[in-house]
């Protein structure tokens, strides 16, 4: 911790106006809340987020945001105080969720606890920014910089962080806050990369009885799947795989002519994930060989296509860059203590791995089984995550009496490492 940032710290939580806003945000957490199960209940599906970017829209309208925009691919941006002039920062929180259209995601509520696919990640999120968006329209005449703060959507699965590709490459920002998760304490500073990949398995097919000894694509593909389970990987730098999805077949009489399969690989070090990456394309190859080598192949082999659906970089930043400084003392002034150095794969990659600072921060409150129909919400002490992410921004671009920790156009401290 900087001195500088202890003592701006410091200058902030005497500031009677910040007192003020501070009060309000805890004051007005059940409209937040309300916003929260209302956007959460607009479903919102990686590539299909229109409800929901309109829902989001017109509620930041109504805090006073200036010049809110949607662009052409769903993500909603309006400005706060001044761009022109000093460090600007930019804080989103992201639209998408990772379940389909036809998902009930009908919010329920059992004393503290709220239940519904998406209730936290990152519906949760996006009040949060709406909550801090007021806060900051309520001292915006003191503000040193300026904010854009918004919504940005395909953060999840195949979305490939699109959308915040598309915000940095549309705006000039010297910083990034994404509000995600469902830790009230977790400070994410560090990039982990992701490669994901479907592989699509193809073969002649046949009768079980009758053609038995032909290839079958859903032999290759669990020959894949076994052998990609057996690698080993370190703990340090973190490094792992997943198959996910494993899907072929018609009937059991049936041998298969085609299997897909889905597989995430990542890693917090890009020379270790490119390793991974090899060694699970080595061994895709060696499992086609095999069934073919094995098997009758007059009527065809076994052959697989290999298609990359998300590349996201690897990236890090030095414990000391104005921006984590910024957000660990947001945390700490609500009386939080951040787990710091934390390492993930979210919005903040992108900026991070092009030399922008980025820091992923919480939403309050504490979320479970995220990703998950059985996800849920516990509101407790929801109110410190807009009020740690108000007092981050207000240090990074600074306040009247106070100065910026961001320097405009600054990228410091931090490397990409793709």
């Amino acid at each position: 911790m900087s001195d500088e940032s202890m003592i701006s710290t410091a200058s902030l939580l005497k500031n009677r106006r910040v007192q003020s806003v501070l009060t309000s945000i805890k004051d007005r957490e059940s409209v937040t809340i309300e916003q929260q199960v209302a956007l959460s209940e607009t479903a919102a599906p990686t590539f299909d987020e229109g409800l929901r970017s309109q829902l989001f829209q017109d509620l930041l309208v109504r805090t006073g945001v200036h010049d809110v925009l949607p662009d052409t691919y769903g993500n909603v941006i309006g400005r706060i105080g001044n761009v022109g002039n000093g460090p600007v920062l930019m804080i989103t929180a992201h639209l998408d969720t990772v379940f389909d259209a036809d998902t009930d995601v009908a919010v329920t509520k059992k004393g503290a606890k709220l239940y519904g696919p998406g209730i936290c990640d990152d519906s949760r999120g996006l009040a949060a920014v709406l909550s801090v968006a007021k806060a900051l329209v309520e001292i915006e005449d003191e503000l040193s910089g300026g904010i854009l703060i918004g919504a940005n959507v395909c953060e999840e699965g195949k979305g490939n962080l699109n959308g915040i590709k598309q915000l940095m490459n549309a705006y000039n920002f010297d910083a990034f806050i994404t509000v995600d998760g469902a830790t009230p304490d977790r400070l994410i500073t560090q990039a982990t990369g992701c490669l994901s990949y479907v592989v699509e398995f193809e073969g002649p097919g046949g009768h079980s009885f009758g053609n038995f000894g032909r290839p079958s694509a859903i032999h290759a593909a669990a020959r894949s799947a076994t052998a990609i389970a057996d690698i080993s990987v370190p703990e340090e730098p973190k490094t792992i795989y997943n198959v996910g999805v494993l899907r072929g077949g018609v009937t059991e009489t049936a041998i298969g002519f085609s299997c897909r399969m889905e597989i995430d690989l990542r890693s917090t070090d890009d020379r270790e994930l490119a390793i991974l990456d090899t060694k699970v394309r080595d061994i895709i190859i060696a499992a086609v060989e095999r069934e073919n080598d094995i098997s009758d192949c007059e009527a065809g082999r076994v052959s697989f296509d290999m298609r990359q659906t998300v590349d996201i970089p690897t990236g890090s930043q030095a414990p000391d860059a104005p921006l984590v400084h910024a957000a660990a003392e947001g945390l700490r002034s609500v009386g939080l203590e951040p787990q710091m150095q934390e390492a993930a794969t979210t919005d903040a990659n992108v900026p991070i791995s092009r030399g922008v600072q980025a820091v992923c921060m919480p939403g309050g409150g504490t979320g479970s089984g995220l990703h998950s129909t059985n996800e849920s919400y516990d509101i407790t002490n929801s109110h410190l995550g807009p009020q740690a992410v108000f007092i981050a921004a207000l240090l990074a671009v600074g306040l009247t009496g106070i100065s910026p920790l961001l320097e405009a156009e600054s990228k410091v401290n931090c490397e990409s490492t793709k």
